[in-house]
């Protein structure tokens, strides 16, 4: 909660600006046409709703204020999800109107695809002259095949990757920073050159985030191969990202210490931003967002995500939130806008210099990120590198909790209690009765 609170707190940053309303030209608003555009609104109420959880006061620095600015005469409604409460089931069989849902794509396949409220939005994108041209192309695509070929949502936000490092500790040990496009390799290198016990204190080179190991890699690799229904992990590509990601960063002796002391768990955003004890962490640009007043103590930077030789200069995979008009919305039109709005370059550009990475290629909005705080002299262009296809994600390996049962083993090799061998066929067998069950159902 602390952590959401100064978020809340970091992100009403966007809704006191001076929003101006109105479409642009050139990027230059045009204060006429909006005006008129505003005369000609009917009133509706839009409800939104997000199984993220997600106060309304949250809502409403990040979205609901500036709406209401932007359409005076709509009527803005968020329901908070509260477990057992307000559960997205329960509210749909109860009835409740939604009009407008947003979560993370991982998310997506379970809060819209497997919920009964997918609704194609394509026509509606026509109608309303969203040009799709506008947004980073893997985002789309991967959008597009989850819908079956149409649209069931729009990329909102981008919870990307890059790799951060704590420059005091590459100081203290005399060791030189991490670059702009060095492999994982030469992360590890570094990685093993900082790995340190001083004074009874451990100090860990590089720490990826678990989940993003498999769900960001270069590669593209899904979880479950949607033609056959059962699990990928079993293969020489996933037995070098596993390895390359995780296993060979945490084998050094002292990285296993940490480990040990942890109870089994890698070094996380704690150990980085909190305890100062990790020198690099993959993370979003909302790492500075969520822990603002950790960072602001902290000489930090930040680099483009560790490649692999094979795909030179190519980054992580796009982590974007979708915003979908529902199936039950009786204001479709109304939400659209919304929608169309919160895609603009005027909303984009304000999120963006507030740390909100865009899902547009507009380089110009870009080149913003985070320059609204004390960090807008940054390496923020980091996470920019080049995109790779996102991996297909399937209402299937939701349900089974797929990406659980991968994680889960996957630290059984870095504790020592699995090979890697036995680790992939053990959880391809898991995972795939896990398949089966669910789709049993």
């Amino acid at each position: 909660m602390r952590q959401r609170k100064k978020w809340s707190v970091r992100l009403s940053l966007i809704t006191t600006l001076s929003l101006i309303a109105g479409g642009c030209s050139n990027g230059v608003p045009n204060e006429g046409k909006a005006e008129e555009a505003k005369k000609n609104v009917e009133p509706v109420e839009l409800v939104f709703y997000s199984v993220s959880k997600d106060s309304e006061e949250n809502f409403n620095e990040r979205f609901g204020n500036a709406i209401r600015k932007k359409f005076p005469k709509y009527t803005i409604k968020y329901i908070q999800r509260v477990p057992n409460s307000t559960d997205l089931q329960q509210l749909l069989t109860s009835g409740a109107q939604i009009d407008i849902q947003w979560d993370s794509i991982a998310s997506f396949t379970s809060s819209v695809l497997d919920s009964g409220t997918a609704f194609d939005m394509t026509d509606l994108i026509k109608q309303h002259n969203v040009d799709l041209n506008r947004f980073e192309p893997s985002m789309i695509d991967s959008l597009n095949k989850m819908s079956g070929g149409g649209l069931y949502g729009l990329p909102l936000y981008n919870d990307r990757m890059a790799l951060y490092y704590n420059k005091d500790l590459f100081d203290k040990f005399g060791v030189p920073y991490p670059k702009d496009g060095m492999t994982w390799d030469e992360i590890i290198e570094l990685s093993n050159q900082v790995t340190r016990e001083e004074s009874g204190v451990i100090y860990t080179g590089l720490s990826p985030s678990l989940n993003q190991v498999f769900v960001s890699n270069q590669f593209s690799l899904p979880l479950v191969d949607s033609s056959t229904n059962k699990a990928t992990i079993n293969n020489d590509t996933w037995k070098k990202v596993i390895d390359t990601m995780l296993i060979r960063p945490t084998q050094n002796n002292i990285y296993k210490k940490k480990i040990e002391q942890s109870k089994g768990k890698i070094p996380d955003s704690n150990t980085f931003v909190k305890e100062k004890t990790l020198a690099m962490y993959t993370a979003s640009p909302l790492l500075p967002v969520v822990f603002a007043q950790d960072m602001a103590s902290m000489n930090w930077d930040v680099v483009t995500f560790p490649t692999f030789k094979e795909m030179p200069g190519v980054g992580a995979q796009a982590y974007p939130g979708v915003i979908s008009v529902t199936k039950m919305s009786k204001n479709k039109d109304a939400a659209m806008e919304v929608i169309k709005y919160l895609t603009s370059d005027e909303y984009q550009l304000e999120a963006s210099k507030n740390g909100i990475m865009t899902v547009l290629k507009n380089e110009t909005i870009q080149k913003t990120l985070g320059q609204n705080s004390a960090y807008k002299d940054k390496n923020f262009s980091a996470f920019f590198s080049k995109f790779p296809a996102m991996a297909e994600k399937t209402v299937s390996e939701s349900k089974a909790g797929v990406l659980g049962k991968y994680t889960t083993n996957a630290m059984k090799v870095v504790n020592g209690e699995m090979d890697i061998n036995t680790m992939l066929r053990t959880t391809e067998e898991e995972v795939n009765n896990a398949l089966r069950s669910a789709s049993a159902k």
